[in-house]
């Protein structure tokens, strides 16, 4: 025989559906709002606050962009790190729904290296700056990105040109890992213009919230010049002056050994000293990027005299996800050698995922 299943002949359900409703109310609860002047509200993460522009993530809609002369107020799940332009104060703080206009920021105050307690009310057009603090000891995050720039022209002759690449990275505890790839093919008929790829990855131990010991290695092969396969790995310490939700800036020096092979068959190996660099800001909401990245490399006692590999772009994100970007791309091996180098300027437009 079926029994009908109640709440009462199952405490265990009735603890259970009980701690579901806790659990979404707590959610609920516990999530940022933002109330705008025409009476609407929106309802996720406040993840920053930087040129006018304010950045809710959703649920239900992705990332959201409004314009602070529309907000009324806001109040957030947690402690946000707030400039305030008028007074030129910084606070690290939450946000606490005041009235018209106006939001409570509670928290500390910080200045010459000392915190005090606030809990003042102050006008939301004051606030310049809004960004999330970065914990120390992360929880395991991965964030990567792929793009996609790709023509075929069909005349008198044939022409195809290809550019990928992508970037990953994952972070856990005091460990960050990096790995980035990248494939050019430029084809006119039969005939290769460009023709090369490459991949590199990088090991980030933190040794503080700002120090980092990096270790890396990056493999180049070329199929149409006549140095033809670049290795490279190294080792020495960084620099991370910041890592937020408006984007984030890294240096480190390092010693290296290279590879060089070329054509005929000869080969180059020596030791190097290198600077790499890593920079992205965000503007409007992380509407607009601005990046560049690379590496300047001094061989030691060597026929190479100097390299450099890198890039700078600019990105329009359309939403959390796709992106159109346009970029410069240099490489550049030069010396005093028999040999020849590589002296390769790509220009490139397209379209970008990010996940």
């Amino acid at each position: 025989m079926l029994y009908p299943l109640t709440l009462r002949s199952s405490p265990r359900l009735f603890s259970f559906l009980a701690l579901l409703a806790a659990f979404l109310l707590g959610a609920n609860a516990y999530a940022g709002t933002v109330w705008l002047n025409n009476g609407d509200r929106i309802t996720g993460t406040i993840q920053s606050l930087d040129g006018g522009k304010l950045l809710v993530k959703t649920e239900y809609g992705g990332n959201i962009r409004v314009d602070i002369t529309h907000v009324k107020t806001l109040e957030s799940d947690s402690e946000l790190v707030v400039k305030d332009g008028e007074f030129n104060n910084d606070y690290r703080a939450k946000l606490v729904a005041a009235g018209d206009g106006t939001v409570t920021l509670q928290g500390v105050e910080r200045a010459d290296g000392q915190t005090t307690p606030v809990s003042t009310a102050v006008p939301v057009a004051s606030i310049t700056r809004v960004v999330r603090p970065t914990p120390f000891l992360n929880e395991a995050t991965f964030k990567g990105r792929f793009d996609l720039a790709a023509t075929r022209k069909t005349a008198s002759t044939k022409t195809q040109d290809y550019t990928l690449n992508t970037f990953n990275e994952l972070r856990h505890g005091m460990w960050r890992h990096q790995l980035a790839a990248d494939y050019t093919r430029n084809k006119e008929d039969s005939t290769d213009s460009t023709y090369n790829y490459g991949a590199g990855y990088t090991l980030d131990y933190f040794i503080s919230e700002k120090a980092f010991w990096q270790g890396r290695a990056k493999y180049r092969r070329d199929f149409v010049e006549e140095l033809n396969r670049q290795v490279v790995y190294g080792t020495g310490p960084g620099y991370q002056f910041w890592d937020n939700e408006l984007g984030a800036f890294s240096l480190s020096a390092l010693m290296s050994r290279v590879h060089y092979g070329y054509t005929d068959g000869s080969s180059e190996n020596a030791y190097a000293a290198s600077l790499r660099w890593d920079y992205v800001r965000y503007f409007y909401g992380k509407e607009f990027e601005l990046y560049t990245r690379g590496e300047v490399l001094r061989p030691i006692n060597s026929d190479t005299k100097f390299a450099i590999n890198g890039e700078v772009g600019a990105r329009y994100n359309m939403n959390s996800w796709m992106s159109v970007y346009l970029k410069y791309a240099r490489n550049q091996v030069s010396g005093d050698g028999r040999q020849g180098g590589i002296n390769e300027s790509v220009y490139s437009t397209g379209i970008g995922v990010r996940w």
